[in-house]
């Protein structure tokens, strides 16, 4: 299944780039509550972190009112902490709301939308409305295929979630050339041996055994395994850093 879980780092970096355009009005605490928040969802602490994304939200929108695209980033942010803590109606509304912005302020097809959108996507996906779900990641390759070219990496992290939507759903005959698109930008972009190149390897591996083409399916887990394997041993060749 598609998870929230790598969506993090793009939101800790936007939460923390959206800082000075009001850090004017509220330098001190917008900043500390981002970073302790920050800290606190890469701790695993979604719940201790709620609370400070609702300030700082609260806190942006004071700063430069309710339309602003520093909003939208922070809600989208919140969004994102309610569909972890079990929330999803509130993630909702949230999201929705941070795409209405994003969308009369920079328009429909920035890729600030693509992001959002892909997010409530994905709850929709863990909330059993794949039909939703699907309809707002066409959408957002679109945007990003169109913004970023169709052989981008980013467009290639969204054509592996549809993928992975129908996979799911049973729908192989869509999924699988998604799959092999999907795995054709990441070897050119990002190189044949990395871990991203992995996980779709086994993404593609599972729906060949739901069709009956194990030993093709046994090979492409081999090759994900191999290439985990290497990054594991590569991690660990690291020297070590001073405390």
């Amino acid at each position: 299944m598609i998870t929230t879980h790598s969506c993090y780092v793009g939101l800790v970096a936007l939460v923390l780039l959206v800082v000075p355009a009001f850090a004017q009005q509220e330098p001190d605490d917008i900043i500390d509550i981002s970073k302790r928040m920050v800290a606190l969802e890469r701790a695993g602490n979604y719940a201790a972190a709620l609370p400070l994304a609702q300030h700082a939200a609260e806190l942006a929108e004071d700063a430069v009112g309710p339309e602003h695209p520093s909003v939208a980033v922070y809600l989208d942010h919140l969004a994102v902490l309610y569909h972890k803590v079990g929330n999803p109606q509130r993630a909702e509304s949230l999201f929705q709301r941070a795409v209405a912005i994003q969308e009369k302020v920079a328009g429909p097809e920035h890729l600030a939308v693509a992001t959002t959108l892909t997010h409530l996507a994905k709850l929709y996906l863990m909330t059993g409305k794949p039909e939703k779900a699907e309809e707002l990641l066409q959408r957002a390759v679109t945007i990003r295929e169109k913004a970023l070219g169709p052989e981008h990496i980013a467009v290639a992290t969204l054509l592996n979630d549809l993928a992975v939507l129908y996979e799911v759903g049973g729908n192989y005959t869509k999924a699988e050339p998604l799959f092999q698109r999907t795995l054709a930008i990441q070897e050119k972009t990002i190189g044949p041996t990395h871990l991203s190149v992995a996980i779709t390897l086994d993404n593609y591996a599972k729906l060949l055994r739901h069709t009956d083409h194990s030993d093709e399916a046994a090979q492409l887990e081999a090759r994900a395994k191999s290439i985990r394997d290497k990054a594991s041993l590569d991690r660990h060749d690291q020297p070590l850093k001073t405390p």
